[in-house]
């Protein structure tokens, strides 16, 4: 509780504070200034600007320096298996579902979370590093060789309410927070402000002054707006649309709901999306929306309110044309599927129509993520591990992990990139878990 008032007055002084700032130049900038695109293929006028290996390209691996790439992450991914299967083990402890059937994470309070290290390592953080402790934490993960232990200052609980209670403060200021969330491996909560607003560089300035004198585990910065930016078979990666757009997105992944039904997953910023509208792949409608979810909008009961999905409901020709494929030649592993939240330091790989393959580190989990029609919350942010990247029609891509059998596991949908100064600083995608309710399994054909 003192950490929470600390962090109310510390944020209030300073937002006087640059009020008075801005109050004396005689100017004030209130508007909102993100420019906003998602991942669409028909707002790209250029096609294959972005990349050399965009495009349709199924001879990914005759090309020996993507051939050189692709089989040394599968390599790395195959060393992190047995990390991610010692989180899973851990992640089971703290998940639940309350009474919507929705998954609800109820972390311990020693817990300050997990990461993968540079020698493939899972790294639990704890701030009680007592014996018992310990070795309960040991336990849970089944004592397993390739987990390691490191003491921290501030458990995720508190850095979630400290953090909060931050930016809370920062809002009713009228300041523009542009995104904000935990960084594990720092101990720390991160918050980004608008980089063009005068009120934010103000209150930044006095922010760094009292950080200087006083330790606090918020970091606060200035960030950019946001640019988000052959078959019939449903393969993961694949272009599908609607009769007006017919390839502005791409597959996630085919599979059967807990319920029976067979559906496909994809992204939920689907323009002009409702429930019961026909989506096609060569222009044959494959079946309807079902359910999504995109920021605060939501139709077909979604349940949770996290992430930015849609999933459609297959008719008799979706059916047929159903695999666990992807567009890289390899196939995601069926049956019940891993879902889980990937800890920071991941290596996962994604598949779309516009961009055969890319890949990148988990750096951050349960962020927010601004969009035109509201923030979506629950996202991972990945870092780019080469120069390619998701780009125009890439959303709804399929996102996916290796496990320690060398399969794939299917992991989320690409929702877009995150852009600081024009330069591409995260990939994002939505999780799994948050639409596990209406998706679960993948088919074997």
């Amino acid at each position: 509780m003192k950490k929470k008032i600390l962090a109310l007055l510390l944020v209030l002084i300073m937002a006087f504070s640059t009020s008075i700032v801005i109050l004396a130049s005689g100017d004030s900038h209130n508007e909102d200034v993100y420019i906003i695109e998602y991942i669409d293929f028909y707002d790209l006028y250029i096609v294959d600007v972005f990349c050399d290996y965009t495009g349709l390209n199924m001879k990914l691996l005759e090309n020996p320096e993507l051939l050189t790439q692709f089989l040394y992450e599968r390599e790395i991914m195959c060393q992190q298996a047995y990390a991610l299967e010692a989180y899973n083990l851990l992640m089971d402890e703290f998940m639940s579902r309350n009474r919507s059937g929705e998954i609800e994470f109820n972390f311990w309070d020693n817990y300050a979370g997990a990461f993968i290290d540079e020698n493939h390592n899972l790294v639990l953080q704890l701030t009680d590093m007592e014996r018992s402790v310990v070795a309960q934490y040991l336990s849970l993960v089944n004592y397993s060789d390739v987990v390691r232990l490191k003491e921290a200052t501030f458990s995720l609980n508190e850095l979630n309410e400290l953090g909060r209670t931050f930016v809370d403060a920062l809002q009713e200021s009228n300041l523009q927070v542009a995104s904000y969330g935990l960084d594990i491996r720092n101990n720390s909560f991160d918050i980004s402000l608008n980089y063009a607003d005068e009120e934010s560089i103000a209150f930044i300035n006095n922010f760094s002054i009292i950080s200087r004198t006083l330790s606090m585990p918020i970091t606060i910065c200035l960030g950019a707006g946001i640019e988000i930016n052959a078959a019939d078979r449903l393969d993961g990666g694949a272009p599908i649309g609607t009769f007006a757009r017919p390839e502005q997105y791409s597959i996630g992944a085919t599979g059967v709901s807990p319920s029976g039904q067979n559906v496909l997953v994809t992204t939920g910023h689907i323009s002009e999306i409702r429930t019961g509208m026909a989506i096609i792949r060569n222009s044959v409608s494959i079946g309807t929306v079902l359910a999504f979810r995109n920021g605060p909008h939501g139709g077909g009961s979604p349940g949770t309110n996290n992430g930015d999905w849609a999933i459609i409901s297959l008719n008799s020709r979706g059916v047929e044309l159903m695999t666990n494929r992807l567009r890289t030649g390899e196939r995601l592993s069926t049956g019940w599927q891993d879902l889980r939240l990937r800890p920071q330091g991941t290596l996962v790989q994604g598949t779309g129509a516009r961009t055969m393959i890319w890949s990148g580190t988990v750096a951050y989990t349960l962020r927010t993520f601004p969009s035109a029609s509201g923030t979506s919350n629950g996202i991972t942010f990945v870092t780019p591990s080469t120069s390619i990247r998701p780009t125009h029609g890439d959303s709804g891509g399929t996102i996916f992990v290796r496990d320690t059998s060398g399969l794939l596991r299917f992991d989320g949908v690409v929702t877009g990139l995150w852009q600081s100064g024009g330069v591409t600083q995260y990939w994002v995608y939505t999780p799994a878990i948050w639409f596990s309710h209406f998706f679960q399994t993948i088919p074997s054909s």
